[in-house]
């Protein structure tokens, strides 16, 4: 069927629009049934794409371990992830907002929702393996909330097979919603089906899904690049807020910055909202699921200065003014601003 600007859908409308023009609609069903979908390269990106994110890790690798931060030796019976990646290659910020992985997450999140973490796994040869669980990882609660909180997704640099050590998945877990039990993790954990899949493909799921990974039987090292997105309003893993610079944000696009959380209303001080920078935030950049504050997943134009960095707030500072009155003086600002057609800072 045709899709048009339904505002009783919200930003659903647009994205399953443009899911649909990348074809993906397959992988929304298989999220559906069965709590995990995998993305082939020819819809995630070029091979180009695929290399560059490949070579930055190794650099990164080497960067961080030294000459034999790449060797198999070092690996050997290791399975490690590889914390707060983002910055250490402008790639790796534009695979954050790669239309399918970013396309799928906002999906299952809602289209506001921010980065909670970019990692990458190395894993060498040997025994060493995830075990089986999910992501919702709050022990005191036994029935999870029927809404996905976060949702993961893993761009795969090597190819992945059991062998290989990959990713493995209990399919259809994502509907019990609840956490394994450590005689259900030992049952599924040699039974979970394995990701068999080329290098540059994705795999996205939910965190109800239980998943783990299997040993690597093969040489050489299995690599992942991953980025962990969270419903808004949730703690992010990784402190991107307090540490994206103003040129990271002119360099992406002005989704970025909805994604690095910099118009956030939170936390509050004793002078209570921003609201005056958020009503001037571009769409994207803010929380919001209308359908007015979509953020086409095509849009790839920096933002060069239409975002900016967050504020340096004194949260123990108050003006004395009460919040309707600090909100009135800034909605006079606003139209005056909107009338003289000045720009929004």
């Amino acid at each position: 069927m045709e899709i048009g600007d339904w505002k009783s859908a919200g930003s659903v409308a647009p994205l399953y629009a443009e899911l649909r023009q990348l074809g993906l609609e397959t992988n929304l069903a298989e999220l559906d049934a069965f709590g995990f979908t995998v993305v082939p390269p020819e819809k995630v990106g070029p091979p180009e794409f695929y290399q560059a994110v490949r070579e930055a890790l190794e650099r990164t690798m080497v960067r961080r371990y030294g000459e034999d931060g790449l060797a198999v030796e070092r690996w050997t019976n290791v399975n490690d992830i590889q914390r707060f990646m983002l910055w250490e290659d402008p790639v790796f910020e534009k695979l954050s907002y790669n239309p399918a992985g970013l396309g799928l997450a906002q999906y299952l999140l809602g289209t506001d929702c921010v980065l909670s973490l970019c990692a990458a796994w190395v894993k060498g040869p040997g025994e060493v393996r995830t075990g089986i669980h999910g992501d919702y990882l709050d022990p005191a609660i036994q029935a999870q909330p029927e809404k996905v909180i976060n949702c993961n997704m893993h761009f795969m640099l090597t190819n992945y097979s059991k062998d290989d050590g990959a990713i493995s998945f209990v399919p259809g877990s994502h509907k019990w919603r609840r956490q394994i039990t450590p005689a259900e993790a030992e049952k599924w954990k040699d039974e979970a089906v394995p990701v068999e899949a080329p290098a540059g493909s994705m795999v996205v799921w939910g965190n109800h899904t239980w998943h783990g990974s299997y040993p690597k039987k093969t040489p050489g090292l299995r690599m992942t690049l991953q980025c962990e997105y969270m419903r808004r309003r949730h703690q992010p893993e990784e402190a991107y807020r307090e540490t994206v610079t103003q040129e990271a944000l002119d360099r992406n696009p002005i989704r970025f910055a909805g994604l690095m959380d910099v118009y956030s209303l939170f936390p509050f001080g004793k002078n209570d909202w921003d609201l005056d920078r958020l009503a001037d935030a571009e769409p994207g950049a803010k929380g919001g699921q209308s359908i007015t504050q979509y953020r086409s997943l095509f849009d790839m134009e920096p933002a060069n200065g239409r975002t900016t960095i967050r504020p340096r707030y004194d949260y123990m500072n108050h003006d004395g003014k009460m919040t309707s009155q600090r909100n009135q003086e800034r909605t006079e600002m606003r139209k005056a601003r909107e009338q003289r057609k000045e720009p929004a800072i």
